[in-house]
Parts: C-alpha cells; sequence; structure tokens
C-alpha cells in the first residue's frame, strides 16, 4: 500500500499568520506606543454579572522585530462562581517586519513541526502547526466579535461643540 505524503501549504499558512497579526493588531490598541496588557470579559454586557469567561492579553517581551504575546484564558463557572482549572494559555509570537503571528506555545506544548505522520507518539494533526494557527485566528475573531474591552484601555474621545 503507498503511503500517502502530506504537502505544507506555504503561501497558505503565510497568509493565515499575516491575518492572525492584524487580529492580534486589533485586540491590543496602543501596543506600538508601549501599552503591554489587555483584558477583555465575555458573555454579553445582558450576562455581565456571570461573566462566564475572562482573557488576559499581555506582552512578555518586545524585541525590535517580534513582539512576544501571552495570552490566557479564564473559564468561570457561573454556577458555582468558582474559575475552572482548564485554563488555556497561549504563547503568540509578532513578527513586526512582516506582520505575521503564530501560534508558539500552547499550555504545555511547542515546537512543532511543520507536518507530522500519522499517528505519532503525541497524536498530533498531520498539519498540527497550521491546524493551531487556524484555531487562532477563530479564536481571535471571536474575541473580537463577542468581547468587550475594559474601560481602562478605550481611548478618549473628545467631542467637540456638544
Amino acid at each position: 500500500m503507498k503511503e500517502r505524503t502530506f504537502k505544507v501549504d506555504i503561501k497558505g499558512h503565510h497568509a493565515l499568520c499575516e491575518m492572525n497579526f492584524f487580529r492580534m493588531e486589533k485586540l491590543m490598541p496602543g501596543y506600538r506606543n508601549g501599552i503591554s496588557h489587555w483584558a477583555y470579559q465575555f458573555g454579553g454586557k445582558q450576562h455581565a454579572q456571570k461573566l462566564p469567561a475572562s482573557v488576559d492579553i499581555k506582552i512578555i517581551d518586545r524585541a525590535p522585530y517580534t513582539t512576544t504575546v501571552e495570552i490566557l484564558q479564564n473559564n468561570k463557572n457561573s454556577t458555582f462562581g468558582d474559575t475552572l482549572p482548564q485554563q488555556a494559555k497561549l504563547i503568540v509570537r509578532l513578527y513586526n517586519d512582516v506582520k505575521m503571528a503564530e501560534i508558539i506555545c500552547w499550555n504545555s506544548h511547542r515546537n512543532w513541526l511543520p507536518s507530522y505522520r500519522y499517528p505519532n507518539k503525541q497524536m498530533y494533526h498531520p498539519d498540527e502547526k497550521l491546524e493551531l494557527n487556524r484555531f487562532l485566528g477563530d479564536w481571535l475573531a471571536f474575541c473580537r466579535k463577542q468581547g468587550f474591552i475594559s474601560f481602562n484601555n478605550c481611548e478618549q474621545v473628545l467631542v467637540y461643540g456638544k
């Protein structure tokens, strides 16, 4: 039986990483001006008292061409009011010169190969790295659509003549 080989779509992967960069920028207003922490809450304003989840985005390293960002999602059990143990932690590297972003660590997993034989010891998908960056894109789009930023992170708007 002939074994199928998986081919990496480099153009598609780069396009996805470029979109993730712009999605990250939208969630990090003022990061180029020195702001290094953002806090979001999810559940909509009608469920604000329950706060089913919150997300903290924090810059953990700045370099001339890269920025490393830690994203923590805290899930809250609204029934019991305590934090659930399943806390998602992503480390994302922003490549400022080429305007790309990709996951470099997810909880304790890191350093993925472009492709894997399947099945493998870790049970990674054949295109695990691409799938993680797709997840990041979907998750960032969700954050942008459903989250609302804390007042401290909003820019002040001045209205003249009113």
